[in-house]
């Protein structure tokens, strides 16, 4: 797991976040879920198969895993985190859940057995009752890149001819299984959510304009200011400024305080004088373009009037290639649009 997704599932692991999270996501703000509904889950999830009499473990480890339980549902949420395109993830998804189902099935075996309650064919086969229920799980790919260009359900990975008529009736019965995917550059109403990821998902919206993030940071010092470390880290890792987010980590690490604001107004300044240098180089490629085109122009003018010998000079002589300019009448203003 790289430095981006650890310092992001440092904050997700909070409780109070990850129901803000959820509450934000999906409930359009409203208060559904509480932090003390919320039980964390092993994040290593596994099952023993027999293959070629071998008994063998399958095992996944996942970012962020909470059980949900209250008066209104008992749900498994699971959180991915990627910072990255992972073309993989409908099938690495589909797996987490499965085995997800198939612990909650060995989980109700388990109570089962124990209290000596199965008792048909059909009970002793299955290890649960008619009536047992699993909880549903809930998996959310929560994705801090600009655009993800992978497939998003199973279907889109699969290699179909869908125009073929044999083919269509066969994808009925062919299992989809859908990606919840998250873009946290792009959320929406970020006023949805009471936490630090307000301030969050609010800068990350104005990450590209570095005026507007500005204003930001000065009309909300008192709640930036307020951020801790973990949340500060996660912020820099979401907005991806990579370079700011590892000296960031370091500086916790050495158990240095570390301040939102100024952190924010280093990457800003950091942006600006990128921009400054950015613009300087393409002011001196402007100009080599302007000085190439300038003396193209000085050189047909006087092969047309067949002046070799101050053709000669003027490439090397840069006061006679000058004169020749102002003899002529070369300038940059006479040069076409596209060399200036």
């Amino acid at each position: 797991m790289g430095v981006i997704n650890t310092e992001v599932n440092a904050l997700l692991e909070r409780p109070a976040i990850f129901a803000d999270l959820i509450n934000g996501l999906l409930h359009g703000g409203q208060q559904v879920l509480r932090p003390e509904d919320l039980t964390p889950l092993p994040l290593r999830q596994g099952i023993v198969v027999e293959e070629d009499g071998r008994r063998k473990a399958v095992e996944k480890t996942g970012d962020v895993r909470m059980k949900a339980e209250n008066d209104i549902y008992a749900v498994t949420f699971f959180d991915e985190t990627q910072a990255k395109v992972d073309y993989r993830m409908p099938v690495r998804n589909m797996l987490y859940d499965a085995l997800e189902y198939h612990r909650q099935l060995q989980e109700l075996e388990k109570g089962h057995r124990e209290r000596g309650e199965l008792k048909s064919p059909e009970q002793l086969l299955s290890g649960i009752t008619r009536e047992d229920r699993l909880r549903p799980v809930v998996n959310l790919v929560l994705y801090m890149g600009e655009n993800w260009d992978g497939s998003r359900s199973l279907h889109e990975m699969l290699n179909l001819n869908r125009e073929n008529e044999r083919v269509k009736e066969l994808l009925p019965y062919i299992a989809d299984y859908p990606l919840n995917i998250v873009p946290v550059r792009a959320i929406e109403n970020p006023e949805n959510y009471k936490s630090c990821l307000q301030q969050i998902f609010t800068m990350l919206k104005l990450n590209q304009d570095k005026t507007k993030l500005f204003d930001y940071v000065k009309t909300h010092r008192d709640e930036l200011s307020r951020m801790d470390s973990v949340e500060i880290s996660a912020a820099f890792a979401m907005m991806g400024a990579r370079k700011r987010l590892k000296e960031l980590v370091g500086r916790r690490e050495k158990g240095e305080e570390i301040g939102m604001i100024s952190a924010l107004e280093e990457l800003i300044l950091d942006g600006e004088k990128r921009g400054e240098i950015l613009g300087e180089k393409r002011g001196e490629k402007r100009g080599e373009k302007q000085g190439e085109a300038l003396l193209a122009a000085l050189n047909i003018r006087l092969l047309e009037e067949n002046r070799l010998d101050d053709l000669r000079r003027a490439s090397s002589d840069r006061t006679y290639r000058r004169a020749l300019y102002a003899e002529f009448g070369i300038s940059r203003d006479t040069l076409p649009e596209n060399t200036v």
